[in-house]
This record gives structure tokens, sequence and C-alpha cells, in this order.
């Protein structure tokens, strides 16, 4: 009678280690590591971005766009070659109420195939005695414009390891929306990626 008794304690310790070593395991996933995780598994693709472009499109389909959109005055070329420039349209129901310039260019792997996108925001009347103005809070109203551009889930913060710095992220099926830290007063940075070049990586 002991020995069963001691076999089944021994059966029930077993699994309730197994159970809080699962729990374990859950808990130390962060929370972005199980939105990705459970966005890619939905295996939704979203591949707009803005004024037309899409990832996944090649680097000549890219500079074509932005050609086209620069002959109708859409764009313009950006500072250094490195960027093209584009004034975001004020909406004060989306809370621009004063002009925003965007600068963005393509992010392209090995094989000339856009996998992202780098953006830079800047209020137009920035000045360093114009609090309003400040990177600390444009970041607001580009999340807002973020979240309207490409809905769906909430922006959640995300804490960089290296520097303890906080980033705030969206990930709608395989497309990740980053806003960065701010290292200046003048811009805020952002940057979407497609996860499925990015995990393949």
């Amino acid at each position: 009678m002991i020995k069963p008794l001691f076999i089944f304690l021994k059966m029930r310790f077993k699994l309730l280690i197994s159970i809080l070593f699962i729990s374990l395991l859950s808990c130390s996933e962060s929370e972005y590591s199980r939105l990705v995780r459970s966005e890619m598994a939905k295996g939704i693709i979203h591949d707009s971005l803005f004024l037309g472009m899409k990832l996944g499109q090649t680097q000549k389909e890219f500079f074509d766009k932005c050609w086209k959109l620069n002959n109708k005055g859409i764009v313009a070329q950006g500072p250094s070659n490195k960027f093209v420039q584009y004034k975001l349209p004020i909406k004060r129901r989306d809370g621009i109420n004063h002009t925003i310039t965007m600068l963005f260019y393509g992010i392209f792997n090995e094989d000339k195939i856009m996998t992202g996108m780098k953006m830079q925001f800047s209020y137009d009347a920035w000045s360093l005695w114009n609090k309003s103005m400040q990177s600390d809070q444009l970041i607001h109203v580009v999340k807002d414009s973020l979240k309207t551009w490409f809905p769906g889930n909430e922006f959640i913060k995300v804490e960089m390891e290296k520097d303890k710095a906080e980033l705030f992220v969206k990930i709608d099926g395989n497309r990740r929306v980053i806003i960065k830290p701010l290292d200046e007063t003048k811009i805020v940075k952002a940057q979407i990626d497609d996860l499925r070049y990015i995990l393949d990586e």
C-alpha cells in the first residue's frame, strides 16, 4: 500500500515540477516575443506602406516610384541624398497642427528587395527654445499618425537591454513598426520592418 502511494506522489511531484518549469519559461518570455510569435502565427501579410509603396518591392521599383512622386511635386530630394522628403498634410483631427517633414528611405537586402523603411520626423518650425516643437512632444504625434496609417494593434513599450532606453513597438502580422528612443531634441526616428525577412536572418 505504501509503495503505490509513493509512486503516485512521485508522479505528482514530477508533474508539479514540469508545470512550474513551463510557467517560469512563459514568465521569462517577454511581451514583445509573445507578440511576435502570435502575430507571425496568424499568417497575415501587411505589405502596404505609404504613397503607394510596398514591402517586397525591388529597389528599382522604389526609385521609380520616388521619381514619379518627385515629378508630381509630392516628394523632394532630402538632405545628402540619403532620404526622400515628404511634407505631411496638416490634419488637425489626427493631431497634426503644424507642418511636419518626414524623411524616408527604403531598407534593401542583398537581393535588392525592400524589407523595411527608415523614417525621420521633425517640425518645420522647430527651434531650441520652442518647447512645444521638441522631439519629446512630437513623438506623441508621430505615434498617433503611425497608428492611423497602420491600424491594428497598439504600440507597446520595450526596454532595450544595453542602455535601458525604451522604444515603442507595434506589430501587425509580418509588419513591425518601431519608434526609436529619442537621441536629439529635433528628430523622431522610426522604422518599419517586414518580419518575414528579419526573422530569417
